[in-house]
Parts: structure tokens; sequence; C-alpha cells
């Protein structure tokens, strides 16, 4: 397991100095090795049951230890080809030069252990290097703006980690250790008093819930996603890599307190209002990126509404959701970037005719839409029903809300499919890059190979006793169809008003703001907990 982790980043260091075209070769011979150990432990996993390293000593203060299950490495291969695509769509690029490489790889070799720590403090480590390394290639074109943009993520993305480092603290006076499986358990004994583990929760929960994009901490969207020195891969990984990374840990928290503290109904609350506000955010955007970036902070709404549902059925859709969401809107980002490039604008309102102008792209766009938007046949249709028909009463209302907000964004987004091209007066700045559309076309296969192998990836990654169905049925094929209809006629219905309030809904907090935000979340969640264990 250390392996998975440290490979990449050595492997970076190693590459520096050679010259860029074997570089980038290495690198790709590397992601394959990478990927064929991450599948030789997953199948021993499977078979043997979930495995543990410690790396420093027998000390359990200042050991390392790390944890690998089916979920945790399905997350680290979903890595390994994210990165893989990442790698190859830049090859051609101009900017792609030995740093952009050691920093790629440096994120992955972060991300991996994100997935795989089994103690809090190594996981804090691993999030304030993931984030230095975000803000590096969040500035990496660097400009004015991208200056301001890098630092503001930086400084709140740093105030939110302080709560969770003072969470370490309150978690280390109370349980004595730092693992999470330890502190689980005794969790789970019921020998802790249930006040006491209130703030060390609290404190957790905040600094991953701003990481994780849950509202109102997502003031870091537009810096990070609208920044035009942000990469096109940059902006893939981020939401497909460190969101998840994020919610992946906040399923873990809710795990490991939820014997103690029943905060179900907060948590489903807060999910339900992430996801409308994600929704309205993303369709008040001018800017494609920033309507794709805020789409998934609604799909991390619904992620969370699945974790905090209560039942099996409902946390094992959000875990199994995350995977297909970070296949699909790594598809839409990529395709974006290549969209943006031909059309030499990333405003939507000039995006038209795409599917005239650059058929293969378009046509993978639109197979990722309808995943998006939980179509029959697909993964994440699958993993949306595990959602839905997994919870239960509101949970299951703030499920269907939330599905219909996706449904009402990606109407607005698919309008740049139709209409006619952009006219010879404004031609493209430069074709489609055939490795680039290889590479959106190939995550494309992989995220339909997704919903196809539904039920034997839910199987791998959640065991035996969660399974998504991966046929259709005519009341599914009703409900999809009924859902998109309602959402045309609101979205003609409701334009009017929106164009109104679009530019209320496009401003974004500032650092003040922010940091209030941030406390007020904090101290929501301290109430919730002490009032459930009252």
């Amino acid at each position: 397991m250390v392996a998975l982790v440290l490979a990449p980043v050595l492997l970076g260091v190693a590459l520096y100095k050679l010259p860029p075209a074997v570089a980038r070769v290495l690198a790709l011979l590397g992601q394959a090795v990478l990927g064929v150990m991450t599948v030789a432990l997953l199948t021993r996993t499977a078979q043997e049951g979930e495995r543990f390293e410690v790396v420093g000593g027998s000390d359990p203060l200042v050991n390392i230890t790390l944890r690998a299950d089916g979920t945790a490495l399905t997350f680290v291969l979903l890595t390994v080809v994210l990165f893989t695509a990442a790698l190859v769509y830049v090859v051609g690029e101009r900017y792609a030069d030995p740093k952009l490489l050691l920093l790629l790889l440096a994120l992955q070799g972060m991300s991996t252990g994100i997935f795989l720590a089994d103690d809090i403090f190594t996981l804090f480590v691993l999030f304030e290097v993931a984030t230095l390394v975000g803000v590096v290639l969040v500035m990496f074109r660097v400009e004015r703006r991208s200056l301001y943009d890098g630092l503001y993520y930086l400084t709140i993305q740093i105030i939110a980690m302080l709560f969770f480092l003072f969470g370490i603290a309150y978690l280390y006076r109370t349980f004595g250790v730092l693992g999470v499986t330890e502190v689980g358990n005794l969790v789970a004994s019921g020998g802790i008093d249930p006040h006491a583990v209130v703030l060390p929760f609290a404190f957790l929960l905040t600094g991953m819930a701003l990481k994780a994009g849950l509202f109102p901490l997502f003031s870091y969207v537009p810096r990070s996603y609208g920044n035009p020195g942000a990469p096109t891969v940059v902006l893939m990984l981020l939401s497909g890599v460190l969101v998840k990374g994020a919610l992946f840990w906040v399923a873990r928290l809710v795990a490991v307190f939820g014997p103690a503290l029943d905060l179900g109904g907060f948590l489903v609350a807060v999910g339900l209002v992430t996801g409308v506000a994600g929704a309205i955010k993303a369709l008040a955007q001018t800017d494609v990126r920033l309507l794709l970036a805020y789409s998934t902070v609604s799909q991390a709404g619904l992620i969370t509404i699945g974790l905090a549902a209560g039942t099996a059925a409902s946390s094992g859709g959000g875990l199994l959701h995350m995977v297909n969401h970070a296949l699909l809107k790594s598809v839409l980002f990529l395709a974006a970037g290549m969209i943006v490039r031909a059309y030499g604008t990333a405003h939507l309102a000039e995006l038209r005719g795409v599917a005239r102008r650059m058929p293969w792209v378009a046509g993978a766009s639109v197979l990722a839409v309808l995943g998006m938007v939980g179509a029959p046949l697909t993964g994440a249709g699958a993993s949306k029903d595990l959602i839905v028909y997994g919870a239960t009463g509101w949970a299951e209302v703030a499920a269907w809300v939330v599905n219909a907000a996706t449904m009402l964004v990606f109407v607005k987004y698919a309008a740049m499919f139709f209409g006619t091209p952009a006219t010879p007066a404004n031609a493209p700045r430069r074709g489609v890059d055939a490795t680039q559309r290889v590479v959106v076309l190939t995550l494309t296969a992989v995220a339909l190979a997704a919903g196809v192998l539904a039920p034997q990836l839910s199987t791998l990654m959640l065991g035996p006793g969660v399974v998504a169905t991966a046929g259709v049925s005519m009341a599914k094929v009703g409900e999809f169809l009924l859902l998109a209809a309602a959402a045309v006629v609101l979205r003609r219905a409701a334009l009017p008003y929106a164009r109104r309030s679009a530019a209320f809904w496009r401003t974004s907090l500032s650092m003040p703001q922010a940091c209030i935000a941030l406390t007020a979340f904090f101290g929501a969640t301290a109430l919730a907990g002490t009032l459930a264990v009252t």
C-alpha cells in the first residue's frame, strides 16, 4: 500500500530532469504499473478481507496506518484512471512541461494516500500537501487573476483545515488514539459518553465539508474552476478526485461517529440545501466551466443525502455515485476544454451547434449528460436508484428534489449542442486534437462500462450486501421521461425570473464572509450534535 502512495511522487521527481518526451512515456508506463498493483491488491482484498499496513514503528502516536478495503481501492483505481487520462490529455499542450508532470504525479500520490489513510493526523498532512499542490496547479499559467484566486483558495483551505486540526486534538484527548478504525470500535462499543464526541465530529466535519463543497462552504469554486490559468485537467482532477476524497471522508466520519451521534436528519438537510443551491448557482452561470463546477456541488449534496439517509443501500449508493460522477464529470470537463478551445470562448451564449461542428465530442458529452441526469442503463442511473430507493421518509423526497434540479442544469447545458455553429468570422483558434478526442471517448466508454457492470462493480466495491441493478423497466423509463419533461417546462416558465436574479446568484463570498460561513457551519453541526445526544 505504501508503494501506491509513494511511487507516483518518486516517479515525478525522477522524471523531472529527463527530456519531456521520455518523461511522458515513463509516466504512462508508471500508471500502467500502478493500475496492475491496484487491481492485484483489490482482488486479494475481495478474497481475504480488508488489510492494514503500519509504517514507522509500534508507537500509535507517530506511526502511519494504511487501510485497504474494496471501497478505498476502487477509489484508488479510479484515481489511476483519471490521472492517466490527464497525462495523455496534456501530451500536446505547450504548457505541459516537466513541472506540470511532477505536480500531477505528486497530487496523485497524495490523493491515493487520502483514500488509504487510517489515522487522522496522516490524513491531515496528506490533505494539506494536496492543497498546496492544487494551489500551484490552479495558478500554473501565471496571470494576475490566477495569483489572486490561488491565494484565496489556499487561505480558505488552510482555515478549514485548522478546524480539522482542532478536531484531531479533541479526538486524541477523548480517545487517546488517532486511528480511525480504533476510534470507530471504541464508539461502537458504547463505552464513550456521546457528549464527548460532539466537538471532535463538528470540527472534523467542518474541515471536510469545505473541501467537499457543502453549503455554504463552496466559495472557492469560482476562484478555482473559473480561473483562466488553471489547465482543464486540473479542473477535472479537482472535481473527480479531491472533492471525492473529501466526500469519502464525510462517509467515513458518518460511519465512525454514527453509533453515538444520530445526525442523519441534519446531514440530509445539509445535502438538500447543497443540492438545490448548487443547481441554482449552476443555472446562473454564463461560463461553461462554472456550470459544470456548480453541478459538482449539487451532486455532492445528493451524495450527502445518500450517506446520511441511514440505510446500507442509500449509503452504498452514495459511494457508488462518487465513482460514476467522477467518470462522467471528467468526460464533461475534458470535452468542455476542447469545445472552449475550438470556439475561442467559454461563454455559454456563444457555444452553439457543437453537434455539427464537433460530432464526436458532442456525442461523448451527450452520453455523459444522460448519465448525469440518471438515465436508465447508465452507471449514475443505477447509483441514483440506490440512493433514492434506499432512502426513507423525507430523505427520499430530498433526493428526488436534487435529481430534478440536476435535470434542470443539464437541460441548460445541452442547449450548446443545437443551433447554428459559429460563422467563419468566429473561426476556431485550433482544431480538435486527435489525442484529446481519444481520451474523451475512452473515458466515455469506461463510464458506460460502469453502467453495464453496475452489479459487479457495486459488489466489488461495497460487498454482497448492496447490489446495484443494471436493467431497465418501464417504471424507470417513465420516471425519467416525466422528470425530463417537467424540467423543460419548469425552465421555460422560470426563465424570466431566473434572468432577473442571475446576477445575485453569480456572486461569491468574500474571505471574511467565507470565514463566517465556516464558523456558522461548525456551530450548526455542534448544536445539532448536542441536541441529538440530549
